[in-house]
């Protein structure tokens, strides 16, 4: 199953989804027209070649404490984004009033509102406009799968990925640009934007800093480690 570019809206209006699903349990992709399962996902290709097998052992094992405040920070940011610029019903999830503005302090989110407070504090907000959260995308041709944070849209009519990451009071920041750079060629592939930049936004307790990379620099880190995942674990 293929789709064919759209012309990139005018106006800031969301983004059709494309007709994928994912199970949340595995992590793992798939297209319910065909059946067709993906092998891997987009983070399951930076796993494999960007992190060493002491970085796989460490985020194994501190998993009970990144897993949660991940998962929360990221319900945080896609409620925020779908109140905030008005996300269509239909792409909602349930479980929470998306009419209502996000309150870091409330149950759901409390826990770890000293992560979300600085993260919607960010001036960046009054300036871009949020068109997809959560957004899941594939890759026929090199059959891969992921999800996005964020697409925003510029004031100049470019576009960009956002991607969240939740650090501890000592976590160290590490290369998001393939990642990022996945989601631009796939996003190009399926939706035909013009992308101009990327973004990760480092989210810290007390504090949030957003770092610029230019998208296509994103794109080529992720088509080289692409390569290497390839040339590795698909040696037929």
């Amino acid at each position: 199953m293929t789709h064919s570019p759209s012309t990139a809206p005018a106006t800031a209006a969301w983004l059709e989804p494309l007709e994928i699903e994912r199970d949340d349990a595995s992590w793992t992709y798939w297209l319910p027209s065909s059946g067709h399962w993906f092998p891997v996902s987009i983070t399951g290709v930076i796993s494999r070649v960007c992190k060493s097998d002491d970085a796989l052992l460490w985020i194994e094992a501190w998993r009970s404490i990144w897993e949660p405040r991940g998962n929360t920070c990221h319900a945080a940011l896609q409620h925020f984004a779908h109140h905030r610029w008005s996300g269509p019903a239909a792409l909602q999830p349930e479980g929470a009033d998306w009419d209502r503005p996000l309150d870091p302090l409330e149950p759901t989110y409390g826990a770890y509102s000293d992560w979300i407070k600085p993260l919607l504090a960010q001036p960046i907000w009054e300036h871009v406009e949020v068109v997809a959260s959560e957004l899941m995308l594939y890759d026929l041709e090199r059959n891969v799968a992921g999800t996005l944070d964020l697409i925003l849209r510029f004031p100049d009519g470019s576009y960009g990925v956002a991607d969240l990451k939740s650090l501890s009071e000592k976590g160290r920041k590490y290369d998001t640009r393939p990642q990022l750079g996945a989601g631009v060629v796939m996003a190009q592939l399926h939706y035909g934007l013009p992308f101009s930049r990327c973004l990760t936004i480092w989210a810290g307790p007390g504090q949030c800093e957003i770092q610029t990379h230019r998208a296509e620099d994103c794109a080529d880190r992720w088509l080289r480690a692409f390569c290497r995942y390839e040339a590795a674990w698909r040696p037929w």
